[in-house]
């Protein structure tokens, strides 16, 4: 068998949309109302997950056609969404483009990723086609698999490079929210309108030997799981009709359960290629405990701020990134730029991890040798950990980040803290994740990953 090949990560970039599609709540929530489509009914539930989910009311971005302060109704079809796909992925990939200094005729493989809007050609043609990208460049894109696919995606790109040698590629991951907009009532249907934002992200990978000194990262571990055969996962969340015909992303009352198998599977099978020396003597002796003294105890879980520096876990929500956060009982500062995320970028799907990473470099640093755990999860179920170490010191500035003038997010400037004692997903189920065993993840991790935040029953 051929060595494996070290996949790079060279450089990313993630898209900033313009500040006149900047949201202001109240103006925005005054404005929806003269839309036909916004009934009381919905204006009234979008306005209890948005003050839950925490998003600023000053930031996040939406495009001009689903935007109230630019259109007097919304237009949601095809064409229009496709502005939006042009603005967004053309406009991450130019600014990769700008910080890397390659041509686009030096792209051997591009990968486009967008789960609800798929059209033909394909998104990946489109950029082909604005790019002037060369006739035998390896071009796919990936549809319908959810938030988690720009963590998830990586093992394709990894493979391809694995059987491409002396190659660069490129990934552009985005959702379209135009095309994700929802004009009716039903409630497990409607969440998408208050969370979900414009966003999107290009990221340069190679295996030439050449870029070992600029590249940013190398790729440590790749893990993903899909739960899917069961059921259950296969359909607690998609795209399709409500009861009255009218199409938008649904979540089903499941979907923390499902999301928590899918999770720890992941993070078991990623923990014994990440723990150090000491944690395996720890996870030794559980076993000898258990195995050979006959004592009750939990089995071992490891605590991941040991073996691992920085977490950009994907910003789906309040509910979700705490729910993340007592599954793995991450401290609050590990959890900070993950919650700046969702504040000034609302969920942008599968880019929010990439925000995430960004944060990190424009406000913290990344030290040489340091370690990022990048996190994602997606409808299937499926789930996705991607481990970088850092080849280099990494502090750099991103546009999307600017705004912050290099002052980092403390919990104080959250809309809604952390620690937020009004959480649900506190109290007793925050105290049996902290005892949970790995085998009882699933248990404490779908009593705190609780849609009921933002997807009350109906």
């Amino acid at each position: 068998m051929a060595p494996q090949q070290p996949v790079l990560l060279v450089d990313f970039a993630v898209y900033k949309p313009p500040e006149e599609l900047k949201i202001e709540y109240f103006a925005t929530q005054k404005a929806s109302r003269k839309w036909q489509e916004c009934k009381e009914e919905n204006y009234e539930f979008i306005s209890k997950v948005f003050t839950r989910s925490g998003i600023s009311p000053c930031g996040t971005y939406l495009p001009a056609w689903i935007n109230p302060i630019h259109t007097k109704e919304p237009k949601y079809d095809m064409d229009t969404a496709k502005k939006e796909a042009e603005m967004t992925m053309c406009g991450a990939l130019s600014e990769l483009l700008e910080k890397t200094g390659i041509r686009p005729q030096e792209i051997d493989i591009l990968v486009t990723n967008c789960s609800i809007y798929c059209p033909t050609p394909s998104l990946a043609s489109m950029l082909v086609n604005h790019f002037k990208m060369r006739q035998d460049i390896q071009s796919y894109h990936l549809g319908g698999m959810g938030c988690g696919n720009g963590v998830m995606a990586l093992s394709l790109i990894r493979d391809l490079l694995q059987a491409r040698p002396n190659s660069i590629a490129v990934f552009v991951p985005s959702e379209i929210t135009t095309y994700c907009f929802y004009p009716g009532l039903q409630k497990d249907y409607m969440v998408a309108n208050a969370i979900f934002r414009m966003g999107g992200a290009a990221a340069m990978f190679t295996n030439k030997p050449a870029y070992w000194r600029s590249a940013k990262y190398s790729l440590q571990h790749n893990v993903r799981v899909h739960t899917g055969a069961d059921d259950g996962a296969y359909s607690c969340m998609g795209w399709g009709p409500d009861k009255n015909g009218v199409n938008g992303v649904y979540l089903r009352k499941d979907v923390p359960l499902q999301a928590a198998k899918a999770l720890e599977a992941c993070l078991r099978n990623i923990a014994p290629k990440i723990l150090t020396w000491g944690q395996y003597a720890e996870a030794a002796y559980n076993l000898f405990e258990k195995a050979v003294l006959g004592r009750a105890v939990p089995e071992y879980v490891p605590d991941f701020t040991q073996c691992i520096d920085h977490f950009a876990l994907h910003a789906g929500g309040y509910a979700v990134l705490k729910g993340l956060q007592q599954a793995m009982r991450l401290p609050a500062d590990r959890m900070l730029p993950s919650f700046a995320t969702l504040r000034d970028f609302g969920n942008t799907s599968c880019s929010t991890t990439w925000y995430v990473m960004a944060y990190m470099e424009s406000i913290e640093g990344i030290k040489r040798n340091q370690t990022i755990m990048q996190i994602g999860m997606g409808g299937g179920m499926k789930a996705g950990v991607n481990v970088w170490r850092a080849l280099r010191d990494v502090k750099v500035t991103h546009n999307a980040w600017r705004h912050l003038n290099g002052r980092p997010v403390t919990e104080a400037d959250l809309p809604r803290p952390i620690s937020d004692p009004t959480c649900r997903i506190g109290g007793s189920a925050a105290a049996a994740a902290a005892a949970s065993a790995p085998g009882d993840l699933q248990a404490a991790f779908g009593q705190q990953f609780s849609m009921q935040e933002e997807v009350p029953a109906h």
